[in-house]
C-alpha cells in the first residue's frame, strides 16, 4: 500500500453577511459547514478525476462563533493519501491584523477506489 503525507493547501476566504447570520448575528452552522464542504471538493477536483470517492466519516468541532462581518479563512490540507483513502484537515479562523483566531477544525475522510 502506498501511503504518503501531503502538505497541499488551499485556502478560501468569505466575509459573513447578513442573510448568513440568525437573529443573534452569528454564522449558522449550516452556512458554515456549506463553505467548509465546497472548499474540501474544490481541493479534491483532481483526485475525482481519476479516483472514485465514496463519503467515509467526518469530524467538526466548533469552537468559537464567528459573527456578522467577520473576515474568515478557510484552510484545508490533505493529511493523508493513500491507495484507499484520503484525509483532510480543515480550520476556520478569524482573520484579524495580529493574530488568527481558530473558530472551527473539522476533518473530513474519503474512501478511494480506481475507477476502471
Amino acid at each position: 500500500m502506498n501511503t504518503h503525507i501531503s502538505s497541499k493547501n488551499n485556502a478560501s476566504h468569505f466575509i459573513v453577511n447578513k442573510k448568513q447570520v440568525n437573529k443573534n448575528k452569528t454564522l449558522k452552522t449550516s452556512i458554515l459547514y456549506n463553505k467548509i464542504e465546497s472548499s474540501v471538493n474544490s481541493s479534491l477536483t483532481y483526485y475525482k478525476d481519476s479516483l472514485n470517492l465514496s463519503f467515509k466519516n467526518i469530524e467538526f468541532d466548533i469552537i468559537e462563533n464567528a459573527y456578522l462581518n467577520d473576515k474568515l479563512i478557510i484552510k484545508n490540507d490533505i493529511k493523508k493519501l493513500s491507495d484507499t483513502e484520503v484525509i483532510l484537515h480543515i480550520t476556520v479562523s478569524k482573520k484579524e491584523e495580529k493574530k488568527q483566531d481558530i473558530i472551527c477544525k473539522a476533518i473530513f475522510g474519503y474512501s478511494l477506489q480506481k475507477t476502471a
